[in-house]
């Protein structure tokens, strides 16, 4: 996955070349901890026991907002309305994490087109699906420009592509574009 400093030169680019080649929304993260990916991996298959720090949601999505360059993009690109993007530890979800924190099946990410957003719903993961620090529930949730959301203790930001790619351009100087 491409960092936000390593897309910084896309700024340039018009927006609607953009979103056609990257979609319309992107989940932005922290680089995973490498000794983090290892476990993940090593558990595969294995039940999730790892345990959540829920407390420390509001503190880590600050910590990502302060390193925002680098950050890793993944661009969500929805074929069809509708559309559902698996996310858990397995390698086989449209979405995977490698965080021992993560279940194996953890959410649910269901693009709609006519509202041009993301739906999302936890799938009774161990320890939650959580949208600006708030536990999932059971309930789905429309997602917003903008919204901080974690599965276990994953961090991303759920971006629309015309933010990123607004983002991206204010860095690059005038006299360059």
């Amino acid at each position: 996955m491409p960092s936000v400093r390593e897309l910084r030169v896309l700024g340039r680019v018009d927006v609607r070349t953009f979103l056609s080649e990257h979609g319309p929304v992107a989940l932005i993260q922290q680089p995973p901890s490498p000794v983090f990916q290892q476990v993940a991996q090593q558990m595969g298959q294995a039940r999730t026991v790892f345990m959540a720090h829920r407390s420390r949601l509001a503190d880590r999505l600050m910590a990502m907002l302060q390193g925002f360059e680098h950050l890793q993009v993944l661009f969500l690109k929805p074929k069809t309305d509708g559309e559902v993007f698996a996310v858990g530890r397995l390698e086989t979800s449209s979405l995977v994490i490698h965080d021992p924190s993560v279940s194996k099946f953890h959410a649910l990410l269901r693009w709609s087109a006519a509202e041009k957003c993301c739906y999302l719903r936890d799938a009774d993961s161990m320890n939650g699906t959580f949208v600006n620090a708030v536990a999932l529930g059971e309930q789905e949730q429309q997602l917003v420009d903008g919204d901080g959301i974690a599965f276990g203790d994953a961090q991303f930001l759920y971006v629309h592509s015309e933010t990123l790619h607004a983002h991206l351009g204010a860095a690059v100087p005038a006299t360059s574009r």
